[in-house]
């Protein structure tokens, strides 16, 4: 027998006439066509699409889905990841279903994409949680109404509960396939605050997903937090690229600013020749630096709370002993080690170039962002809990980052992507890529950097330089969530 879940938002989310959600899904994809002016953008694997009302937030759904209508023909299976919004469970839950209803007929479910799910401990069948459930259903008219209401596309819908944002990424690993396979993310952002604060928040989130920064989403951010940090820490692991397509809130639709929820698209695709040469150089970087978190990147954080530990008791850093060192960490590497307290900064100290190699560079960084920041007084043992936040940045060496005056320089930066370091002379200052995070807008990022270097904000003279690097973290919260600074402090 034939199982089909039916429809559960049609008449409320999107028009119940077969007719009149044809034509209104064809002109929201037809707006987003013509609003897009790059012709040659490659064609994403993923996409992140919002999902409420049609009349809220279909014009940002279609700007995610219009860049995927040259997959027609070509992609055969959909995997379709969202919060669960009507039940609370343990992990992902797929519907006992052979297909999903809408208005314009059945989307097949892709019978062997959900037993790829299943083998994972994660995954389970739970109807309920599917039964009312509208975060994918209203991602099914956009999908049937681009490929064909009666194409052969099978859909893998997946609803996430409680769970780690690994466990999902470990799914959408099994279900990455070819490009047979696209993955549709369905997310809104910021939910009921007012109009400014949404907006702060939400650009928060855009800079967050355009760094790939999986580890920081929260559902504070995006409701569908888990399933976008699941699929950022797949498309960081093959250095892909992520593009912001739209941005807007309900407040913007309705006029009703008071209480508010926000909306976005992104689409993420392979780097191209046509990345920035910058991009290039360091894409090697970046891969083999995301290789080395993922296999080192707990006993780095171990060694940079050793360290500090180590500090509290001897007065100075760890000193490593290199027989029991991964030799990936004995390699030549430069890092920077910030702490922050309930939020606040309370040290950062780091090396620019690679000179030792990176477990020393590690340990000494630990030690002087605890002890040695000029700015902050040493860390007291009572500080070690679960409020001090230890954080680890590793760089990329700098390159020359070339510009003709000041308004070039500022004209060539890509907020939360660029570090820079600019000179003058004697006159030095440094900001990581974190630094967008407080001060989002270019103009000010150089201000403000100029001044971090000993000059006013003004300043400008034909000797100014600035090299570019990035940089790829993990911090003590993804190692160990609570009780991280409680764990025995390193034997003499």
């Amino acid at each position: 027998m034939t199982i089909i879940r039916p429809p559960a938002i049609a008449g409320t989310f999107y028009p119940a006439a077969p007719d009149m959600l044809r034509s209104e899904i064809d002109g929201l994809i037809h707006a987003a066509v013509e609003s897009q002016t790059e012709n040659d953008t490659p064609i994403p694997k993923a996409i992140i699409v919002p999902h409420a009302g049609l009349m809220f937030s279909g014009a940002i759904a279609g700007l995610g889905f219009a860049t995927i209508r040259a997959l027609k023909g070509t992609v055969k299976r959909i995997v379709i990841i969202g919060p669960a919004h009507r039940m609370a469970f343990q992990g992902i839950a797929i519907a006992k279903a052979d297909g999903f209803a809408t208005p314009l007929g059945d989307v097949r479910c892709d019978l062997a994409g959900l037993q790829a799910a299943l083998a994972w401990p994660q995954v389970q069948v739970l109807d309920e949680a599917h039964r009312l459930e509208h975060g994918l259903e209203i991602e099914l008219p956009f999908i049937q109404r681009l490929f064909g209401e009666d194409a052969d596309i099978g859909i893998v819908p997946l609803l996430v509960s409680r769970c780690a944002a690994r466990q999902v990424h470990e799914v959408i690993e099994a279900l990455w396939g070819g490009p047979e396979t696209l993955i549709v993310i369905s997310s809104d952002l910021s939910h009921f605050h007012d109009y400014d604060t949404a907006k702060r928040i939400d650009d928060n989130t855009r800079a967050m997903i355009e760094r790939f920064d999986a580890e920081s989403i929260t559902s504070g951010d995006a409701c569908g937090a888990l399933p976008v940090a699941g699929m950022l820490m797949s498309a960081r692991k093959r250095s892909m690229r992520i593009r912001t397509l739209g941005m807007c809130n309900s407040g913007d639709i309705t006029g009703d600013k008071s209480r508010v929820v926000g909306y976005g698209a992104w689409a993420v695709y392979a780097g191209t020749e046509k990345m920035r040469s910058s991009d290039n150089e360091n894409g090697s970087f970046v891969g083999a630096t995301d290789r080395l978190l993922a296999d080192h990147g707990a006993t780095m954080i171990d060694l940079a709370r050793q360290s500090i530990w180590h500090g509290i008791t001897h007065g100075g850093p760890l000193r490593i002993d290199p027989a029991s060192i991964s030799p990936e960490l004995l390699q030549p590497g430069a890092c920077f080690v910030t702490l922050k307290k309930s939020g606040q900064l309370r040290g950062c100290i780091g090396s620019v170039m690679a000179h030792r190699d990176l477990a020393t560079d590690l340990c000494e960084n630990a030690f002087k962002a605890g002890f040695g920041d000029p700015r902050f007084p040493a860390l007291r043992q009572d500080e070690l809990n679960d409020d001090l936040e230890l954080s680890i940045s590793v760089l990329s060496p700098p390159r020359d980052f070339p510009f003709e005056n000041e308004a070039d320089l500022i004209a060539k930066l890509t907020p939360h992507e660029d570090g820079i370091i600019l000179s003058d002379g004697n006159h030095r200052g440094l900001f990581l890529p974190q630094v967008w995070e407080q001060l989002p807008d270019p103009a000010d990022f150089v201000a403000q950097l100029k001044r971090k270097a000993g000059l006013s904000t003004d300043h400008w003279s034909d000797r100014m330089r600035a090299q570019r690097f990035v940089t790829r973290g993990i911090s003590g919260k993804d190692i160990a969530p609570r009780d991280f600074w409680q764990q025995s402090p390193p034997m003499p």
